[in-house]
């Protein structure tokens, strides 16, 4: 069964919606329904920021001694 919510949104809010409705060629209603239902979707750590592993690039300066310290405690063979 399907039932009605009424929310309040300004109207930046709404022309945001609008915009990513018409550019998805899909309504308002199905925008936002896709919104809520990813908010409430229970997913780990790893599901939700996974893509972002690996992705850290630093200079090469080995004297640091941030760096020692940092490989010192996390070096796997």
């Amino acid at each position: 069964m399907r039932t009605t919510i009424t929310i309040r949104a300004d109207e930046e809010l709404r022309s945001g919606l609008e915009m990513r409705a018409r550019a998805q060629g899909r309504s308002v209603s199905a925008v936002v329904r896709e919104i809520l239902r990813d908010a409430l979707e229970s997913r780990p750590l790893e599901a939700r920021a996974g893509h972002l592993r690996g992705r850290l690039e630093l200079p090469l300066d080995e004297e640091e001694p941030w760096r020692r310290e940092l490989r010192e405690r996390n070096w796997r063979p």
